[in-house]
This record gives structure tokens, sequence and C-alpha cells, in this order.
């Protein structure tokens, strides 16, 4: 694995775990989905017309301006900076990512989400650059495990890249 692919793996960590904190600070989870039905024809109707690729994944714009409405800029350059990927890479990654995890909950969210989201907040913190967690008004911690052991295994345990051997 090269340094890009290690890069990505860390853009593409750090922006599902951005969208599962800001689904997480969300006051009303089920009026948030509600909100977002009226946007799945449109989407539909965008992939179908086949857009130009700047307004492709308009409707992550769209998912984020409702999760981080006037953070979502900051945010993605925050990603940018800390990972050291392009701009335009961290936000089509942070579009692409809200679209994904938005419409899987939409199909099928679980009863329990926000408990679970709650539960697991300190591997989530994890991922997040230092400058996003200041933008979301998040205590800028480290959270390490005491052992180096329980730290290997709870990073790589919950890593969305688990490596096959």
């Amino acid at each position: 694995m090269d340094e890009r692919d290690s890069q990505l793996r860390k853009t593409i960590e750090a922006s599902i775990c951005t969208v599962l904190v800001g689904i997480m600070k969300t006051k009303d989870f089920d009026s948030f989905l509600l909100s977002l039905n009226e946007l799945d024809t449109a989407f539909e109707h965008q992939l179908n017309d086949c857009y130009s690729k700047e307004n492709l994944f308009s409707s992550g714009l769209v998912y984020l301006e409702k999760l981080f409405p006037s953070k979502k800029e900051r945010i993605s350059e925050m990603i940018s900076n800390e990972i050291c990927v392009k701009s335009e890479t961290a936000r089509a990654i942070l579009n692409l990512a809200s679209i994904l995890v938005i419409n899987n909950l939409k199909k099928d969210p679980p009863k329990n989400l926000l408990p679970l989201l709650e539960s697991q907040t300190e591997n989530l913190y994890r991922f997040l650059p230092r400058g996003v967690k200041l933008i979301l008004g998040l205590p800028n911690e480290e959270y390490t495990p005491n052992s180096s052991f329980e730290k290997e295994s709870t990073l790589f345990g919950f890593s969305f890249f688990r490596l096959r051997k």
C-alpha cells in the first residue's frame, strides 16, 4: 500500500465518521430522515440524466447542508489540510460518504441507531482530524487505549478497511 492509498483510506474513514457524528448530533433523527426522502427522486433524476461530474453528487451537498449548516466547506477543508489530500478530493469523498451513509440509513434505519452511535463515540472521534473536532465543537482529546496491544486491536478492529490475511 502506497502513501496515496493510505491518505485516501484516512480520508474515507474521516468522512464516514464525520457523517456519523453529524447524525449523532442531530436533534431529531426521524424528522431528519423524513426531510431527506424528498431528495430520492431528484437524485435518481440526476443519475438518469448523467449530469456533469460537478453536479452528480449535489444531493450529498444537501445532506451535508442539513447535517452541518454553514460548516460543510470548512469540514472538507480541514480533512484536506490534515490528511494532506486535495480539497476537491476531500470534498468529493465527504459528499459521497454522506450519500452512501444516509441513503443506507433511509432504507433500513436501525431502531437503536443513536444509542449505538453514542456507545461508539470514542471510536468515531479517534478517526476525526483535530480540525474537524474543533469545527464540530467536540472535545479535542486524544483517544488512546492504555496498552499497545489494546490500541492496535481496537484501531484495526474498527477500521472500515480491514486487512485480509
